[in-house]
């Protein structure tokens, strides 16, 4: 810890062996006392054991019209993932709590509970959604919808900065703005007033987070800078309790 705190970010892809690299690299190299990550308290747990969790282990535990909502997003995320080539097991979460747990650090949970998230993604999406998505596609031009058609295209090995997806969230929000509000926007002010609660106790910090994530918590962090902590942000601090396994990042 320090008087005044730092924070190093690492901006990630969630399943690219480059990112897991680069995520155990820059907590080796920092050597922060806390490791902050993209998950909370339930995603954790499953994280922090030693064994294999499927995307229907945690629905079991969830209320059932969240539990659906849970299992179909997981699905089609891995069913993405494997299209890019990449795997659905081995993430840049579970590289972060290993490193972690080899430095002796603590892991800070800096994302909103997931089933809030789930829940409040219920109240915006609806049946009407799709139309809405579509309609808008039709407006735009076809320099922006080319624009992020190519957005959609960047290698993830290239991708170190949140600028390097920026094209990407914004076409994402053009199209379907309820969504980005409630998986992009609510969760950077969550994690960003989270990650200034820790920087204002002194910690020094490493946060890894999805590379969409890395400018909305900047823009937030930046206005937060001026202001005192919240007293009323609460930092779920875990230390790791799984054994160091060094997951595969090749």
């Amino acid at each position: 810890m320090t008087q005044t705190g730092t924070l190093t970010f690492v901006p990630s892809v969630h399943f690219s062996p480059t990112h897991r690299r680069r995520v155990r690299e820059t907590i080796r190299e920092v050597d922060p006392d806390v490791v902050a990550v993209e998950l909370d308290a339930r995603r954790f747990e499953r994280l922090d054991r030693n064994g294999r969790s499927t995307p229907f282990d945690l629905a079991q535990e969830l209320p059932p019209p969240t539990a659906a909502a849970y299992a179909t997003l997981r699905a089609l995320q891995r069913t993405v993932v494997r299209l890019y080539g990449l795997d659905p097991t081995k993430t840049d979460m579970e590289t972060a709590i290993e490193t972690a747990a080899e430095l002796d650090a603590d892991v800070a949970l800096i994302d909103d509970p997931l089933v809030d998230t789930l829940d409040a993604l219920g109240r915006r999406v609806g049946i009407e959604t799709l139309p809405k998505m579509l309609v808008r596609a039709q407006l735009m031009s076809p320099e922006d919808y080319a624009r992020g058609v190519e957005a959609m295209t960047t290698s993830f090995a290239d991708v170190e900065h949140g600028d390097d997806v920026q094209p990407m969230i914004d076409h994402v929000r053009r199209l379907l703005p309820e969504v980005a509000e409630v998986l992009i926007d609510r969760r950077d002010r969550s994690m960003a007033a989270r990650l200034h609660r820790l920087r204002s106790e002194g910690h020094d910090v490493v946060a890894v987070v999805g590379a969409g994530h890395h400018n909305g918590i900047r823009r937030v962090l930046e206005d937060l800078e001026r202001e005192s902590a919240d007293p009323d942000v609460v930092v779920p601090i875990e230390t790791p309790s799984r054994s160091v396994t060094r997951i595969p990042i090749d």
